[in-house]
């Protein structure tokens, strides 16, 4: 992909350090940000998202497992509380920071 603006390649490296691959796992962790605790199941979060309960579950997994957001057990209706947690990597850290700063304006 060709970069013309060194804000996109700082951008793109900011997302590589998080592994944010897609999309869908951008706008899961700017709304896990924007409305943080959140407490909602997937195929709510997709329906706000516009995007589809498959991919936002997806997304969700993928964020979990990379440490950016920390979910709770499943309730009896099938809800979480879903909390975005910054990483312990001073590096990984500023990476998610900055680019909120970025999602903020």
């Amino acid at each position: 992909m060709a970069q013309d603006n060194p804000l996109d390649l700082l951008v793109e490296g900011w997302l590589k350090t998080l592994g944010i691959e897609s999309l869908c796992q951008w706008d899961v962790l700017v709304f896990l940000y924007r409305h943080q605790p959140t407490l909602a199941r997937a195929e709510h979060i997709s329906r706000l998202l516009g995007n589809t309960t498959a991919k936002v579950a997806a997304a969700l997994d993928s964020l979990e497992s990379s440490g950016l957001v920390q979910p709770s057990r499943v309730s009896q209706e099938g809800v979480r509380l879903y909390q975005l947690t910054a990483p312990a990597d001073p590096t990984r850290r500023d990476a998610l920071g900055r680019l909120m700063t970025l999602a903020d304006s």
